[in-house]
């Protein structure tokens, strides 16, 4: 049998997707790109069975949606190394860098087989000994010549973020949760806008959490112009990046390589880019325009005076570039070199 495991958090709290019981409305709903991915290749005959490994206090039935045949099964452990009673997988998929893999794949690395590691921000690269075949890398410029490195690739729900025909009414949505200040750019932007006549004048509007850590540094560099629409569900955060000109991401080089940019095109939406942001080139062939920390406003004045080019560049993208097809199939190709 062709397994293929993920081992995706060190969290061992339920996750919102853990409440949907139906393959059909799991797909529909879940956000995360790891499990949809999973559900790909089974789909597409890659593999048999897909086990998610996830970590809980106390005994959990399995969760398990029933693909052509094939098993995707979400499971929980109270430690780790209970997988070694089950049969090896083909491929082990370690997503998030934390020492518990490290401390399991030490124990017994030939029991993972292939061994697959995507770590994110200070956790890029295994900071604990952990045995792994190849380090996957979100953005080239983290490559390291003392790791064996391939690049992964993702992109999002297409059931979530997609093209809907609405009116614009703003000129820039720029989704980003202010409890990751030291990550996201916030106060950058805002002090941006502050001295800028001309960012000063457009209709911005923002989604995520805690807007009223942004009205506070909105009060602090006098700025009026953004609609703080604080936390929604991600469909009605499509609806607002459809209702947009341009998608915004300030990420800085702390952050992984966030979400929120493929969520921006996949919803067909062109996006402004700050240049420390992590995202593989293969991402920035369309509908992507790069600023940095002095150009900003110049930027911004291009990609508004072009935004249908860009718009229709994304459009593109999203068949080609940024499919569900298209993203699964580079990966398992970087994952067999």
């Amino acid at each position: 049998m062709r397994t293929i495991w993920l081992f995706r958090s060190d969290l061992r709290i339920l996750e919102y997707y853990h409440q949907y019981l139906t393959l059909e409305e799991f797909e529909e709903k879940c956000h995360d790109f790891y499990l949809l991915m999973l559900i790909w290749y089974l789909r597409n005959n890659y593999f048999d069975e897909a086990i998610v490994w996830r970590l809980s206090k106390n005994k959990k039935n399995d969760i398990i949606f029933n693909i052509d045949g094939k098993k995707f099964i979400q499971r929980w452990v109270q430690d780790l190394s209970e997988t070694f009673s089950y049969s090896s997988p083909e491929i082990s998929f370690f997503r998030g860098g934390f020492q518990i893999y490290d401390q399991v794949t030490k124990k017994k690395p030939k029991h993972f087989n292939l061994k697959l590691y995507l770590g994110a921000g200070q956790r890029t690269f295994p900071r604990y000994g952990g045995r792994y075949d190849k380090i996957m890398l979100e953005d080239k410029s983290d490559f390291n010549p003392n790791f064996v490195c391939g690049s992964f690739y993702k992109t999002a729900n297409p059931s979530i973020f997609h093209p809907v025909d609405k009116k614009l009414k703003y000129d820039i949505c720029w989704p980003c949760n202010f409890s990751q200040i030291r990550y996201k750019g916030q106060e950058f932007f805002i002090s941006s806008i502050s001295k800028s006549k001309f960012l000063s004048s457009l209709r911005i509007v923002h989604v995520g959490n805690k807007p009223e850590v942004g009205q506070l540094l909105c009060k602090k560099y006098g700025v009026n112009n953004i609609e703080f629409k604080g936390w929604l569900e991600r469909p009605e955060m499509n609806d607002l990046l459809n209702q947009s000109k341009l998608g915004i991401n300030l990420s800085n080089r702390i952050d992984g390589c966030p979400r929120i940019s493929t969520e921006i095109l996949m919803s067909g939406t062109p996006m402004i880019l700050r240049d420390q942001t992590r995202l593989l080139d293969y991402y920035k062939q369309k509908g992507v325009v790069i600023f940095d920390d002095n150009n900003l406003e110049e930027i911004v004045k291009h990609a508004l005076i072009h935004h249908k080019y860009y718009k229709q560049e994304v459009l593109e993208a999203i068949k080609n570039e940024l499919s569900f097809d298209t993203i699964c199939e580079l990966n398992i190709k970087e994952w067999k070199k």
